[in-house]
């Protein structure tokens, strides 16, 4: 049996599911194979397999929760039902969106664990210029006024009041959905039949979180967080991340996303689906039966910084100081869509925010140009919208 599993910067999910599967082995006498795939690669062996079906896909593949729609519009998930028994009473309810097929009540996926964005910052520092009742309710322009201050107090040659969590260096359309939230619902209309990207609150909030990079409070193209520790070494104050990683850092706060007029948090989950064309089905079944536990997935979330699908869960892995903050951020989670068209139109966005992250480094930025780029987005997926 092969699993798939999506690459990752922190070291110890390699290790975990290297773990679970030797575990499994010897209980079993099931030999479980561990590949690690990163999106690109993935995306292009999903479609790949249509050309040459003897490349068999793996039996279980870890995706993220927002391509569970085109793969099962693809004909390649299992519905879980015929692997796992019913879970839904256990998980969090704003999971659910993330294991259907659009709006229907199959599940064609499921949670291996989720992740919330918020804004990370040090104590110490932040303390000098703002008060901390004032970080609990945190404004765009308030956010802005801080990094203006923190940019002209430490005056550090690599200083950036923001640390860039984001390994590929650029700001990806994750990162800008929740600025877009501050002033609509997201990327696409309500129905999901047209896409929003031509209105001017959805540009101001694209172009507003560009604008950090732009201003030099955060970091492009940098070697990735993870290795230079920015904020570690102080040469950062802030930091917006969807994983828990920073709490383990001395003098640590966490608070929400700035809002300006935002209801709702940002979530987005990395769920399981089982391939369609899998022949080992009783193997399969054996093993989602013994890993797809609350056991077992306390022990990643806590691994790798993360929070575990099952509602139980969450004391067995944070802090009170983290469960004090993010038990209220849970039941306020809006996720990242999960529709057919989304994956296509998230890889057409983050190229054009790649390249004006470029631009930026370059000093070549215009927000016209920008603009113009998304229209293209709009058109690209909007015809990919009334295609399927």
């Amino acid at each position: 049996m092969k699993i798939w599993i999506l690459n990752d910067y922190n070291y110890k999910k390699y290790l975990f599911f290297k773990d679970i599967a030797e575990k499994f082995s010897r209980e079993s006498g099931i030999v479980v194979e561990i590949e690690i795939k990163n999106r690109e690669n993935l995306w292009s062996s999903f479609f790949d397999f249509f050309e040459k079906p003897d490349q068999r896909l793996a039996d279980i593949i870890e995706i993220p929760h927002q391509w569970t729609s085109l793969v099962t519009k693809l004909g390649l998930s299992l519905p879980m039902d015929v692997v796992v028994d019913d879970i839904t009473n256990k998980i969090y309810p704003f999971l659910k969106k993330t294991m259907s097929y659009e709006n229907s009540n199959k599940y064609f996926s499921i949670p291996l664990y989720f992740e919330i964005i918020s804004l990370f910052y040090k104590r110490d520092m932040i303390l000098k210029i703002v008060d901390q009742k004032d970080m609990e309710h945190l404004k765009w322009n308030d956010f802005l006024c801080i990094c203006d201050k923190l940019r002209k107090r430490y005056k550090n040659r690599d200083y950036y009041p923001l640390d860039n969590t984001n390994i590929a260096g650029y700001i990806n359309s994750d990162e800008v959905l929740i600025s877009v939230m501050n002033r609509t619902n997201g990327y696409f209309s309500d129905d999901y039949a047209g896409v929003n990207l031509h209105k001017d609150e959805v540009f101001s909030s694209i172009a507003d979180f560009m604008e950090l990079a732009n201003k030099k409070y955060l970091p492009l193209f940098e070697e990735n967080f993870f290795d230079i520790n920015f904020i570690k070494r102080n040469l950062s104050s802030m930091a917006f991340s969807f994983r828990r990683d920073l709490m383990d850092i001395n003098d640590m706060e966490v608070t929400r996303f700035p809002d300006i007029m935002r209801q709702n948090e940002l979530g987005r989950s990395f769920n399981l689906m089982c391939f369609s064309g899998a022949k080992d089905m009783d193997d399969i079944k054996k093993f989602m039966s013994w890993f797809y536990t609350p056991e077992n997935l306390s022990e990643l979330a806590k691994a790798i910084n993360v929070f575990s699908p099952f509602v139980s869960d969450s004391e067995k892995y944070l802090s009170k100081k983290e469960y004090s903050f993010y038990s209220e951020l849970f039941y306020k989670l809006s996720m990242i869509p999960n529709a057919v068209v989304y994956p296509s139109f998230e890889i057409m966005l983050n190229d054009v925010l790649m390249d004006t992250a470029n631009q930026i480094v370059n000093n070549s930025y215009d927000p016209d140009v920008l603009k113009d780029r998304l229209i293209e987005v709009k058109g690209f997926t909007e015809y990919l919208i009334y295609s399927y």
